[in-house]
């Protein structure tokens, strides 16, 4: 992952190589942070890797890379701005590096996106950002189980009803949508129809996987 941020910071963005491995150590620091089962670095090594499959559909795609690198770089499950917060954090962090504004306007719209998790028809960025963001809810079942028990380890604050509660009303939210994914590479692997079994049937779990 190191090489992967150095090569966009460097190669990309033109940031020098030490500037870009201070940004790394923030990274790494803030995505290891105590409480984050599954907000992580590997989440956002897997989003990245499916962003990598749907890059033909991206018109900015170094913008899509950058948004998900810094798209849950601030993480606190009781706060609802976690979103503002990173965006905040990227333009914070990246605007004295020399990134232009465009794209950081850019970058700052995408990580916005991740809050509501809804695309405009005009915009292939998005779709592809969120996405790979959510890609994790196809995931084969042994894998979304870990996934999910390590959303309820990030909410383990929760009593357990709440959390049912709060869990079955994100889930159904999601499960309403039709289609659910934004593009077609997604559709086409039959993403759509495994993200329906995996939330039905953590549904009938109660949002408790085992």
């Amino acid at each position: 992952m190191n090489e992967r941020w150095i090569d966009l910071a460097v190669s990309r963005l033109g940031i020098g190589e030490l500037a870009a491995e201070a940004v790394w150590r923030d990274l790494v620091a803030a995505y290891g942070a105590d409480g984050r089962f599954y907000h992580n670095l590997s989440h956002i090594e897997h989003a990245l890797n499916v962003a990598e499959q749907l890059r033909v559909v991206a018109v900015d795609f170094t913008a899509v890379q950058l948004a998900l690198w810094f798209h849950d770089v601030v993480y606190d499950p009781r706060r609802s701005d976690n979103e503002a917060q990173s965006a905040a954090y990227a333009e914070r962090v990246l605007r004295p590096l020399g990134v232009p504004a465009a794209l950081l306007a850019k970058v700052r719209s995408l990580i916005l996106a991740t809050k509501s998790h809804e695309a405009p028809d005009d915009d292939p960025d998005v779709r592809v950002m969120l996405d790979a963001d959510l890609a994790i809810l196809s995931a084969p079942p042994e894998q979304y189980d870990a996934y999910a028990q390590a959303i309820r380890q990030e909410y383990s604050f929760v009593p357990d009803e709440a959390y049912r509660v709060g869990r079955t009303a994100v889930l159904q939210t999601f499960l309403a949508r039709s289609p659910f994914y934004f593009t077609e590479w997604m559709r086409e692997r039959g993403g759509d129809t495994a993200v329906y079994q995996n939330l039905s049937r953590e549904i009938l779990a109660g949002g408790f996987m085992d």
